[in-house]
């Protein structure tokens, strides 16, 4: 009688080339803490301006534009 022979390894799949996944051997890396979106920035300012407006600390757009140095189409 024959005995298979059993190795027990950690793999992870990473992405190759394309859509081609790629076995590596061993655990996978610990994702890094990746930077807030730049979307999620600008709306935050934009909802922290809308709020100076709101509460009077600011009279209006013309005014946050001046104090931003941008256009007030900005």
């Amino acid at each position: 009688m024959t005995r298979g022979l059993t190795t027990t390894t950690q793999v992870h799949f990473k992405q190759g080339r394309g859509t081609r996944k790629v076995m590596k051997a061993g655990e996978a890396p610990v994702a890094a803490v990746s930077a807030v979106p730049r979307i999620s920035r600008l709306m935050a300012l934009a909802i922290h301006m809308q709020q100076l407006v709101d509460w009077g600390q600011v009279t209006d757009y013309a005014e946050l534009a001046r104090l931003a140095h941008v256009s007030r189409a900005r």
